[in-house]
């Protein structure tokens, strides 16, 4: 049996062969107007202590995290308290009123105008939208973490959808410079629901990054096996020149890639890693905005 880490570099470095993600470049000087982000839905906490995540995030140097599915307290500051990211904000509104399932943002930034969003859709209700405003590096940002459900599967038309809610009664309304909504969207790139959001002037990263999302999973079901596919999402703002420069899906020894197709994926990772931080993985974006 070879060693735990040398499967471990086998694994990872078969993920970069097939475009799983970009590369972390953490050693790389960040320019001046650059946003580091991440949007993460860790399943209420219940597989991944909040400085364990904290750990995991920390080569990143991020600016702003965007949390769903996060247990209500001290759980996010926690993680904060490992990344020297200090500031935050912590939603009300659990999705689908279940134990621990709020939205939550930290910041290294201080944070003004926290507000929560209710939406009503067809799926699960209530799903909500946290926002806060926040400078980073010159940059003034109106930043939105959520987790919402995706268009029924018996519904042809994405109408009444919560990210038809997002698009039509949510966006209008800003009129900041610099927004993001990031987070647990649970639709994949191309659906009709996140058209929508995009007909209205928003941008996903992963379009400029051009990430392979035939082969990038954001959430694995741990019962069944299957990867759902690019559902955790970054998107931002067009009008203002912003543009993803660097990101990807964060796959590493508690989120990794899956390449042994004659075992089911679940039994697999358990037996390589151990039970994972989440059945999601952290995706993460730098935005640089034009002067």
């Amino acid at each position: 049996m070879k060693p735990v880490r040398t499967r471990l570099a086998i694994v990872l470095l078969a993920g970069c062969m097939m475009g799983y993600t970009t590369r972390c470049c953490a050693d790389e000087v960040s320019h001046a107007r650059e946003v580091r982000l991440a949007a993460y839905n860790v399943l209420f906490g219940n597989w991944g202590e909040p400085e364990q995540i904290g750990e995991m995030f920390k080569p990143y140097r991020l600016d702003i995290i965007g949390f769903s599915e996060v247990p209500d307290g001290d759980w996010t500051e926690r993680v904060g308290r490992v990344l020297g990211m200090k500031h935050v904000y912590v939603g009300k509104i659990a999705s689908a009123n279940h134990k621990d399932k709020y939205k939550s943002i930290l910041s290294r930034t201080p944070l003004a105008g926290t507000h929560e969003i209710s939406v009503e859709c067809n799926g699960w209700n209530p799903a909500s939208l946290v926002g806060a405003e926040t400078v980073v590096r010159g940059v003034p940002l109106l930043v939105y973490s959520t987790h919402i459900p995706e268009r029924p599967a018996n519904v042809k038309s994405a109408a009444g959808s919560a990210a038809a809610f997002i698009a039509d009664a949510v966006i209008p309304q800003i009129s900041a410079q610099h927004f993001i909504i990031m987070g647990d969207l649970n639709n994949v790139p191309g659906d009709a629901a996140l058209n929508l959001i995009e007909g209205k002037g928003m941008r996903s990263a992963w379009s400029d990054l051009r990430l392979n999302d035939r082969i990038l999973s954001t959430h694995l079901h741990i019962e069944t096996g299957r990867e759902s596919g690019l559902i955790d999402h970054i998107y931002f703002n067009k009008r203002f020149q912003a543009k993803a420069v660097q990101g990807g899906v964060i796959y590493n020894a508690f989120n990794p890639p899956f390449v042994d197709k004659k075992m089911s994926r679940s039994k697999m990772h358990w037996l390589q890693y151990g039970k994972p931080l989440s059945d999601h993985r952290p995706v993460w974006a730098v935005l640089r905005f034009a002067r």
